[in-house]
Order: structure tokens, then sequence, then C-alpha cells
């Protein structure tokens, strides 16, 4: 999906990947099989966010890597489908193509998961210089934390002259971690606690904790900065403000992508001049919708569907 000039309004860079989601039906019995239910969708933190916008209705190309493998292809198919533009997305064999694999508890909660995104590597800094013109003419370009440092470094300068604002999605801890030298370069981050503690050093195990840690990261040169807390809600900062947001209760059927929703909806709604406490609770209403879908991102997703039930 692009414009009638054929640019897309958001470029989004980092992992596609296929997901792998198990669960026990019952207690677990270590050191042997355990009847559960896996479940497979097509993932991966950029690729999510990606697909979220595009079904929200925004222009959005898509820079990532592929093997034409199974996964591979699987990933291409469904992300095309979402309407999001492939067109400009690196194939190569080097390495299979990305793959997440989680354990959730019988209550659906994530216990552990593994992320194999070393074909990330492949997204070098010569890659992004020979799409530099699809992201100076982008309106924002997110970046997730999975892209290699001095790739992300090159993609900064590119749009730091642009004038372009770029987000950050943080994926994971470790990811996270590797990129606080740069926190401070990103007009948008979304991270979770855990997360949102690599980038700063900051505690964060609670509201109050998380709102400090959000003025941390406005104080390092970030325009916006939402944390979130799970079940508690979430927490953001900007340089004039800073606030609060409730979670909204509901059935959790699958967590995984419910960050990346909320992410591209923040997105959307700023790129639509919604002032940024309503985009963040647009942004906690999209990862409501998806937390009730078993599907990494919410197929009927809809700006009418946010507003149905947006917090007040």
């Amino acid at each position: 999906m692009t414009n009638s000039n054929g640019t897309a309004e958001v470029v989004v860079v980092g992992a596609a990947c296929l997901d792998v989601k198990g669960r026990p039906l019952g207690d677990i019995v270590a050191g042997t099989s355990n009847p559960g239910v896996v479940q497979i969708s097509v993932g991966g933190g950029a690729r999510n966010v990606a697909e979220n916008l595009a079904r929200l209705g925004t222009p959005t190309a898509l820079l990532s890597v592929i093997c034409q493998d199974d996964f591979g292809r699987t990933i291409m198919r469904q992300t095309e489908r979402a309407g999001v533009d492939t067109d400009h997305m690196l194939i190569s064999c080097e390495q299979h193509s990305a793959a997440y694999m989680a354990l959730q508890s019988a209550e659906r909660a994530l216990l552990v998961a593994l992320d194999d995104t070393t074909a990330i590597s492949a997204l070098t800094p010569e890659y992004i210089s020979d799409h530099a013109s699809l992201l100076e003419q982008a309106r924002m370009v997110v970046i997730d934390a999975n892209v290699p440092l001095t790739t992300a470094e090159t993609l900064l300068s590119i749009c730091r002259a642009a004038e372009v604002p770029v987000a950050l999605e943080p994926v994971a801890y470790a990811p996270a971690l590797r990129y606080r030298p740069l926190a401070g370069a990103f007009y948008l981050m979304t991270p979770n606690a855990v997360e949102a503690q690599a980038l700063t050093g900051l505690p964060v195990a609670n509201m109050a904790q998380g709102s400090l840690a959000a003025k941390q990261l406005v104080a390092a040169g970030v325009q916006i900065a939402i944390i979130t807390l799970g079940h508690d809600g979430l927490v953001y900062a900007t340089p004039e403000a800073s606030g609060y947001v409730p979670s909204i209760e509901g059935e959790i059927v699958d967590p995984t992508g419910a960050g990346d929703a909320l992410t591209a909806a923040v997105v959307y709604a700023l790129l639509n001049d919604i002032p940024v406490d309503e985009a963040v609770r647009l942004g906690v209403s999209a990862a409501s919708l998806t937390l009730a879908s078993n599907d990494t991102v919410r197929q009927d997703l809809s700006l009418e569907s946010l507003y149905a039930q947006l917090v007040i």
C-alpha cells in the first residue's frame, strides 16, 4: 500500500518472523512432552507494526529480510495480503527466515520466549542507504531493536537530514539494552517495563517508577516516551506533559503482538494530528483488541474498533 505518488507514509524496518506459540493444558511435567495447544502465525516486531498500520489504512512499506523457504513465503504472503508494500524487502538465504517461539502459562501469560533473528544482520547500512529515498519521503519511520546498531545509525542520519521522525519498538530486554546509547535520538519510544529498565538503567516495577523512567527518556531527547505496565496500564511523558492510562479489562487469549499494535496505533494517531493523550488511549485500545485475538495481528483491526472501546 502506497500513496498515489508511489511513496509510503510510514517505513518500518526490522524483523519479519514466523511465530510458534504454545501453552500447556495442565501442570507441566519436566523432561517429557506435555499436552498443550500450539499455534503458528506470522510475526516479527517490525512486520507486526507494518501490518497493523496497513490495516488502519496507512500506506506502509516494510524493509526486512526473508529467505525463500516455507517460513519466508508464508511471511511474505500474509504481509502482502494485509496491504503492506513488500517490494523493497531483501531476499537472502544466508540464514533461514527469522522465527520466534514462546511458551505461555495455562493462564496465557508469557513464561519464556526465544528469538532467532540472526537473519536481520543482513539489514546492513548499505541496504539502508540504497533505500534512502524511500526513508526521506516518509512521514515517519519505525525501527525495531533487532536491527544492528550500525544500520540504525545510518538510518537515523538519513532521517535526521530529511527531518523525518523515527520511532523505536524496543522488542525485548537484550535488544533494548544494545540501543541504550542511541535512546535520545528517537522521536517516539514504546518500551514495556523490562525494556524501559534496559534503556534507562532504572528499576520499573510500578507506575511511579515507570513515570520517572519515561521522563528520563524525554530528558535524553525522546519527544514521546510511552512505557507499558501490563495489567497496570501505561505511563507516558513528553517535554510538556505526562500522564497515565489504565488498561482495559478483558479476556487475554494471546499476549503476542499487543505492544506492536499499541505502537502502530500511536503512530497512526500522531500522523493524523490526534493529540498525544488521545493517541496513547488509541494505543491501549489496539493492544487490548490484540490480547483478545489468537492472531499476532488482529485481522479485523480498524479505526472504528479502536474507538469502540477507547479509554476515556
